[in-house]
């Protein structure tokens, strides 16, 4: 008779644990490449990035300018080139080919890298605005469904992306 009483404690015991382990567990979700767009600082960084590309744009544009001249002034001079002067003349243009696409490739990279440096501290200051909220109203879990990931969002899960979004414009 006592093992069934301690029996049935303990399954009472673990009920009610599992059941307030369930209630305890919130979670929510975020967009943020939607709070990364609608940042109040987004607009002055592409600003700097449109800058930055069309400088490198323009000197790529002089540099393929400068090619096609000697190019074709290689083509119009070259019958009067003995072969070996023909040849440097052609090892020449192949170089500045290959320096041009090197310069490309570098301004790529580069614009890149530029971006990732520009737009790091707002990744950092809406992470911190998610932990912040998060931590205030006892989130669990907070998913990002902006990368797609997430097979499935419960109604019960609550949208933070408008509380982050009015936390970094400072409203």
């Amino acid at each position: 008779m006592k093992i069934k009483y301690l029996l049935t404690a303990v399954v009472i015991l673990v009920s009610v644990v599992v059941s307030n382990a369930q209630q305890a567990l919130k979670i929510g979700h975020v967009n943020i490449q939607e709070l990364v767009q609608k940042h109040p600082m987004i607009d002055s960084l592409q600003t700097i990035i449109e800058q930055e590309s069309k400088d490198m744009q323009e000197i790529y544009e002089e540099m393929i300018q400068e090619h096609e001249a000697a190019i074709e002034k290689f083509e119009a001079e070259s019958d009067g080139y003995s072969d070996f002067v023909k040849q440097t003349r052609q090892n020449e243009i192949l170089e500045q080919s290959q320096k041009i696409q090197t310069y490309n490739q570098t301004a790529q990279q580069q614009l890149q890298n530029r971006n990732m440096e520009l737009i790091q501290p707002i990744y950092k200051e809406i992470n911190q605005e998610i932990s912040n909220i998060a931590g205030a109203q006892n989130f669990t879990y907070v998913l990002d469904v902006s990368a797609g990931n997430v097979a499935y969002i419960s109604p019960n899960s609550e949208d933070l992306t408008p509380l982050v979004l009015k936390a970094i414009k400072g409203e």
